[in-house]
């Protein structure tokens, strides 16, 4: 064989050996990098211009810091920051009073968000009693309710409820401050983000249970966000997107059918811009899925609409 054609043919393989080499050191990317590089899952809604649809009537509500869309009643429900009663307070897409439900077995230490959910036929309230400004609180607790059906005879009164579960729960590495919660049904899972003063926040996610647990349930770390100060959450009835929101603006996170919220949370979210409010710390989806709802604190306190252009006709 002459001595060029042998030089050619050791070359070639010398070429091939590094190319291996070189692939079998190569990072690999995990199931998160992935996702992240995904495209959306879903249609991309197109948010109208805010729309302020009135202010809260109730004077009682002047510190509205949770927000929840009723299932069984057309109605939004809200509560009151810390320092108020066990009680939640139903109001119409205008803002008007509506009805005064004090929940019977509850306390309420800090309550932040609620949020409401569907299972099967059923509707539920769940109500977060998680801020910990000092992060030293050795558990939190979140209340879940029957959402009560409101009848013209129950406007403007006082009615009690009952809170059908009562879940403590601690975190798997060490208390945090958190001011947002939300349940997917399709995974029957609850998620909370924690608030921090840094560029960052984590998710933690607790299995929802059928009943009171006897002991804490551990919240677990699954993601980690680069957005600041949370201060509400919600996810849309279909489990496909999750809004989270700030003082300033929300961000929008959205996940494949075929996904985790682990695969969801790891995809760039995408902002979107809020109006002015005093202190916004509330959020949450219309029964459509789309359409957005904030308050803000203090008196007087705008209810505000985001609406949602129509999706095309298929």
């Amino acid at each position: 064989m002459p001595r060029s054609l042998t030089i050619c043919i050791l070359c070639g393989f010398a070429a091939l050996g590094i190319a291996m080499l070189l692939h079998c050191n190569a990072p690999q990317t995990d199931a998160a990098d992935a996702a992240a590089t995904r495209p959306a899952p879903t249609e991309r809604i197109t948010y109208l211009p805010p729309q302020t649809t009135g202010l809260v009537a109730s004077d009682e509500i002047d510190e509205s810091s949770g927000l929840a869309a009723g299932r069984t009643n057309k109605v939004l429900w809200t509560h009151n920051d810390s320092g108020d009663q066990p009680r939640i307070f139903a109001m119409s897409y205008a803002g008007a009073d509506l009805a005064t439900l004090k929940i019977k077995g509850a306390s309420a230490r800090d309550w932040e968000d609620m949020c409401s959910f569907a299972i099967g036929n059923r509707s539920f309230l769940m109500l977060a009693d998680v801020g910990d400004n000092r992060a030293s609180r050795d558990d939190c607790k979140l209340y879940v309710l029957a959402e009560p059906k409101l009848t013209a005879n129950s406007k403007g009164k006082k009615l009690t409820v009952p809170a059908a579960m009562t879940i403590n729960f601690k975190y798997e590495d060490g208390a945090h401050n958190c001011e947002s919660v939300a349940v997917d049904t399709t995974t029957k899972t609850i998620y909370l983000v924690s608030k921090q003063r840094a560029s960052s926040c984590k998710v933690y996610a607790i299995p929802l249970p059928n009943k009171s647990p006897k002991k804490p349930l551990v919240a677990k770390a699954m993601g980690t966000l680069k957005i600041p100060m949370t201060t509400a959450m919600d996810i849309s009835p279909d489990g496909l997107r999750a809004i989270i929101l700030t003082y300033q603006d929300a961000y929008e996170y959205i996940r494949r059918p075929d996904e985790t919220w682990t695969d969801g949370f790891a995809r760039p979210p995408r902002l979107i811009k809020m109006p002015f409010r005093t202190q916004g710390e509330s959020i949450c989806y219309a029964p459509d899925g789309r359409t957005l709802y904030l308050t803000s604190e203090n008196l007087p306190t705008p209810l505000i609409k985001i609406p949602a252009k129509k999706p095309a006709s298929k």
